[in-house]
């Protein structure tokens, strides 16, 4: 909860090192204000960019790729913090707030991983609550229940064009050492998605693996296997890339030793990477008891490489403070 307003002029803006840290940040639109971003032959979206300034990325999601469990399309902005602020602001601009009656709803929506919510909600709800008083704006992160497109929930901001940036800021700030945040994403890229939402266990996940699709064998009218433990199913989980060998080991030995150990079976889609993320897609097949002790087995090691990983760099240091 460090973080403080962006600076007020042009003179000081810019100048703490945080700025030229890369991010990103997703927004959910309304199919009907595309146009108005994209603009004639992809115009709009080349303006802003440029006025956004160097590194700054905007694209779009397709009609047909809208994020899963709602009806909107996916802005991606991706660059330099500073960038990805410009970017923000401009395309808030172009979005038009609807009425409904009298009411004007000029709701913004953010996508964030379901791995990075708690953190950004803190114990209690206090550094939301702080977020929102900060920002002046009103701030809801959706029910912990529910899952959007392959695991993340929505962060809704309303009031003022200059308190949503100013809650986009700091949302962005408190997330620009969170790992998982900094790893979901290697480049723009938007997954088919069905309009559907998934419904999560709420269970605490490794940084490193993200659980995106619950257990599609389940036979209907089953609570996700929570009838039987003998039942077979499947988990669908998304590994870090660079720590995919951990989880295989050398000459495939410590995934043989997972398998052996919780009589799951295993599958490493080689090479395959999901669309647009650094993550592989690691499916877990087996009774209740055995997929979840296969997921557990996994996040062990994945965890093991991770902090054997941070000894050898050093670690990271926190972000500036701008107060």
């Amino acid at each position: 909860m460090g973080s403080s307003p962006p600076p007020a002029t042009d003179d000081d803006r810019y100048q703490d090192p945080m700025w030229e840290r890369r991010t990103h940040a997703r927004i959910l639109v309304r199919d009907a204000d595309a146009g108005r971003i994209i603009g004639s032959a992809g115009s709009s979206i080349a303006a802003m960019e440029k006025e956004a300034g160097s590194g700054a990325r905007i694209t779009l999601s397709g009609r047909d790729q809208i994020l899963a469990g709602t009806d909107r399309r996916v802005v991606f902005l991706s660059g330099p913090f500073r960038a990805v602020m410009d970017a923000a602001d401009l395309l808030l601009q172009k979005i038009p707030p609807r009425y409904q009656g009298e009411q004007a709803d000029n709701t913004v929506v953010l996508v964030v991983p379901y791995a990075c919510c708690g953190a950004l909600i803190g114990k209690g709800g206090t550094l939301i609550k702080w977020l929102a008083q900060e920002s002046n704006a009103g701030i809801t992160v959706s029910h912990h229940r529910l899952c959007y497109g392959f695991n993340d929930r929505l962060v809704n901001i309303t009031g003022r064009l200059e308190h949503q940036l100013q809650a986009i800021f700091l949302i962005l700030s408190e997330l620009l050492d969170d790992v998982h945040y900094l790893s979901s994403y290697q480049s723009v890229g938007f997954p088919r998605c069905h309009v559907s939402s998934v419904g999560c266990d709420g269970d605490a996940q490794d940084e490193h693996v993200e659980r995106y699709h619950s257990r599609p064998d389940t036979p209907v009218g089953s609570a996700d296997v929570d009838d039987g433990r003998d039942v077979q199913g499947t988990l669908t989980i998304a590994v870090a890339s660079e720590y995919v060998g951990a989880v295989i080991g050398r000459g495939g030995r410590v995934i043989k030793e997972i398998q052996q150990a919780t009589g799951a079976l295993i599958t490493v889609f080689k090479g395959k990477l999901l669309p647009g993320m650094r993550e592989r897609e690691v499916v877990i097949s087996g009774t209740r008891e055995a997929v979840d002790a296969a997921e557990a087995m996994i996040a062990e090691h994945i965890s093991y490489a991770m902090d054997r990983r941070g000894r050898k760099q050093g670690g990271e240091g926190r972000r500036p403070s701008l107060l």
